[in-house]
């Protein structure tokens, strides 16, 4: 078979497939008043792509986007033959989904290397700026920029968690990105939610989609009833002065990345690693009654419960369970694209479990 045959097949496969999904999902997204969602997850190896449907309303766009990642492939491939192969796919997508074909924007997810993250996407792809909603809250996306659109679909549901137990809670946000989980603590009634990360750049981001949500903003730390703080700070170091000061929050989401060696702190993290240590530092600041949520997206992380404290330096006995099947939604269920765990504390000394 010669190479455009090959294409021509591989993209008749997209097709279909992605019809089929999106017959399903779309039906599912309107019974649950989902406007983003994932319909296209490597569903065939060949095919190395993941595709988000986006709702975006803007002054200067508004309508349905396709976010078409095309993930690094384990082997070299000729540059111009690959975008020859991604437009066709991009081409596929559009007609399968009614979306115009220039509103399938297409970036390259490659392997992570160091602090790439959250970088600049490597091609010049055209960037759309624009508002999604999720239930009660709006959000601020760049579609094509960035390896990531600064918002995480597959939280949907951990979100709305945060959001139903939040009212009158104390909520902490630790490696806060753009401040997704604060948003939906703040707009569930919490009487304080502290934002913390390393970087200004997300901190303002998560700025502006407090203001987006109209959500009052005081990170005047010397204020006794604050409504939300802004953190620029390594989170391990913040977790271990919070300790000192023996501060408490009554929720913390830990989210963290899988490797950063920001220059803009000292730590390096690895979270096969490091998980472990951030999860028990949590613990010391989590009061009794409180809940710890943990995620990560490391394909490779190990859960050992031998590496989790029986209590916490208080002496609050430790109790966990695992809440992956909880917190992936419909669209995501081909493909976990995470792990999460709910962690409490307790008055009394105990074992550890669940």
């Amino acid at each position: 078979m010669c190479a455009n045959e090959k294409i021509t097949t591989q993209k008749e496969f997209f097709f279909n497939r992605l019809a089929k999904n999106y017959r399903r999902l779309k039906k599912w997204a309107r019974k649950n008043n989902v406007e983003s969602y994932r319909v296209f997850d490597r569903d065939i190896p060949e095919i190395p792509l993941t595709v988000d449907i986006y709702n975006i309303a803007a002054d200067s766009v508004c309508g349905n986007y396709a976010m078409v990642f095309l993930y690094e492939r384990p082997y070299q491939k000729d540059a111009a033959e690959e975008a020859f192969w991604l437009g066709e796919m991009l081409d596929a997508a559009s007609s399968c989904l009614g979306i115009e074909r220039a509103c399938c924007i297409a970036a390259v997810r490659k392997r992570q290397r160091g602090s790439n993250q959250y970088g600049k996407d490597s091609r010049d792809a055209k960037a759309v700026r624009g508002i999604i909603a999720e239930g009660e809250a709006r959000f601020y996306v760049t579609l094509g920029a960035y390896i990531d659109t600064g918002f995480f679909l597959d939280h949907r549901k951990l979100r709305r968690m945060i959001f139903e137990q939040a009212r009158g809670k104390r909520v902490l946000n630790l490696f806060c990105y753009t401040c997704a989980f604060s948003v939906a603590a703040a707009l569930g009634g919490a009487a304080a939610v502290d934002s913390v990360d390393i970087s200004n750049t997300y901190l303002e981001e998560g700025r502006r989609n407090f203001a987006l949500n109209g959500i009052a903003l005081d990170d005047d730390e010397k204020t006794p009833r604050r409504r939300a703080a802004f953190i620029r700070s390594d989170v391990e170091d913040f977790l271990l002065n919070a300790a000192r000061k023996k501060q408490l929050w009554d929720i913390i989401i830990l989210d963290p990345p899988t490797f950063s060696n920001s220059k803009k702190t000292h730590n390096t993290l690895d979270i096969n690693r490091d998980w472990a240590r951030l999860v028990n530092l949590c613990l010391d600041s989590l009061a009794s009654g409180g809940a710890l949520y943990f995620s990560t997206n490391s394909r490779r992380f190990k859960f050992d419960a031998s590496l989790i404290h029986s209590a916490n330096t208080r002496g609050c006995a430790v109790r966990f369970e695992e809440t992956t099947p909880q917190t992936i939604s419909e669209d995501f269920a081909r493909k976990a694209p995470h792990r999460s765990w709910r962690f409490t504390v307790e008055n009394g000394a105990g074992s550890a479990g669940q």
